[in-house]
């Protein structure tokens, strides 16, 4: 039961313990006069941006920015930049994101806030990964774990993990990439946080099914998505589905990996995240390039690209062309 003196006591702590259902429900039963208070903006925003409302998050994170800054509180402003840096981000305004957990950052330094700083440092690295600046991004993750570390917060020093092994993925580092999800699950079970650990579970799985290993990495996965599911994180599952279908996909098993695929992209549409739908549209266009189907497989490698130019991931949509361009000639006896 809230107290009458800190009515957004219940909100904030399901916000600290990761339950944003609970806070989405206890922010919504408040009175009008709460829900103009700064703090209320900015809970909602954190708790829209977890439940995959990206647009609603930026928008009440903006406000209570706004906010904070009309009432000189440098700490809240502080807070609500780096959310609404985060609600761009997950929208895939990429230039806008990068500007603002840049401004973020700079506060944090001016605060002392190293928590913060750190967590700026892990978006950035996720901006330069996909902007494919590979070796900035590994640089900004090492800033931050360090940070991380420093303070002995293992939530984030796993959520550097799983994206330093998805850059070493993406660059074709398999063994790195495989070894990156082990500190990335060590870590996310030390912090007891189901939502990260399926993460790291999904990062494994894909890193040791490209390493051969397709049965265990199936096995990895498959729990990824049922705690995605069970934490209700909409992200996490289209990942998890994606990989699955990619598996599904080298085992030859094609009519499962259309269907996964076909499963990924609804929920990534639902919650109309760029990122995810060009990923899972690439990978709709390798399943049917495998299966000669080069006509589809082109307009897949399209919309992939596409999406990830409307991200300002210029040189992933320009690889997506490419891909397309070869698909087609192949389709036509060019290649």
């Amino acid at each position: 039961m809230q107290m009458l003196s800190d009515p957004l006591r219940f909100a904030r702590l399901a916000v600290r313990a990761g339950h944003f259902r609970d806070a989405a429900s206890a922010l919504t039963e408040l009175p009008p006069t709460v829900r103009g208070a700064p703090e209320w903006h900015l809970l909602s925003a954190m708790t829209a941006w977890r439940l995959g409302n990206f647009e609603e998050s930026r928008r009440h994170a903006l406000e209570a920015r706004a906010r904070f800054r009309a009432v000189g509180d440098a700490d809240g402003e502080m807070r609500a930049e780096n959310v609404a840096a985060a609600g761009g981000f997950g929208l895939g305004q990429l230039h806008e994101a990068e500007e603002g957990f840049t401004r973020a950052r700079q506060l944090a330094r001016q605060l002392g806030d190293d928590l913060l700083m750190a967590r700026c440092s892990n978006n950035l690295g996720n901006i330069a990964l996909y902007l494919a600046r590979h070796e900035q991004a590994h640089g900004f993750y090492r800033l931050a774990r360090a940070g991380f570390e420093r303070l002995g917060f293992d939530y984030g020093v796993a959520e550097t993990w799983i994206n330093t092994s998805i850059a070493w993925r993406d660059v074709g580092q398999f063994e790195e990439a495989a070894a990156a999800s082990d500190q990335a699950l060590d870590a996310a079970e030390r912090a007891e946080a189901p939502r990260l650990i399926a993460e790291a579970l999904s990062t494994r799985g894909e890193a040791m099914a490209a390493k051969g290993d397709h049965a265990l990495g199936r096995l990895q996965v498959e729990r990824a998505l049922m705690l995605a599911r069970q934490e209700g994180d909409r992200l996490a599952e289209a990942d998890a589905l994606r990989i699955l279908a990619t598996i599904a996909r080298a085992t030859g098993a094609h009519e499962e990996a259309e269907g996964l695929a076909h499963r990924a992209l609804e929920v990534a549409t639902a919650v109309r995240h760029p990122w995810g739908i060009a990923e899972i549209q690439r990978e709709i266009g390798e399943m049917f390039r495998a299966l000669g189907r080069h006509a589809e497989a082109v307009e897949r490698f399209t919309a992939a690209a596409t999406a990830f130019q409307q991200l300002g991931a210029t040189p992933r949509a320009d690889r997506m062309r490419e891909r397309a361009e070869a698909t087609g000639g192949r389709e036509t006896g060019g290649g």
